[in-house]
């Protein structure tokens, strides 16, 4: 199973002609949150919510930033996060793999990609998000990127 959440307006209803119509939603609120539903494969996560629904959350979940997206139909980056649990109810696994992928987050985004390895590949064997950023943070310190280089992955497909 996989979510993706994102919060916006859509437009909700029956859509269509008298004769020909289909109960549906649509909207780039819709199609960003069908896409983050599929970027969770990429992550090895179950649950992906953009920015805008985390920070409407309030302090209620516990989050993990898990990357700066950019989706298929959409030209600017996502900020992305993963949910962990009620605030204070993480466990300690949860807590010791969400600051260790923070730093590691931090490192990638200064271009430190031998530090980022290493601290992504501190949790690497008990998460797929960390074992991702570690593949790509030792490709990257083999062959840094050019000066332009932002850290935003594009998803190509859904």
């Amino acid at each position: 199973v996989a979510i993706g959440i994102h919060t916006g307006t859509a437009q909700v209803g029956n859509i269509g002609s008298r004769r020909r119509f289909n109960y549906t939603v649509m909207s780039d609120t819709v199609n960003v949150a069908s896409r983050l539903e599929g970027a969770n494969k990429y992550y090895g996560t179950a649950i992906m919510a953009s920015e805008t629904t985390m920070a409407q959350t309030g302090d209620i979940f516990a989050w993990r930033e898990l990357d700066a997206i950019r989706v298929l139909g959409r030209g600017e980056a996502i900020r992305v996060f993963e949910p962990l649990a009620e605030i204070g109810a993480e466990s300690d696994m949860q807590a010791k793999v969400a600051a260790a992928y923070a730093d590691g987050l931090a490192c990638w985004r200064a271009r430190d990609f031998a530090k980022a390895a290493d601290a992504f590949g501190q949790m690497a064997e008990s998460d797929p998000a960390s074992a991702l950023f570690a593949k790509r943070a030792s490709a990257l310190a083999a062959n840094p990127p050019p000066p332009d280089w932002t850290p935003v992955n594009t998803l190509e497909g859904k």
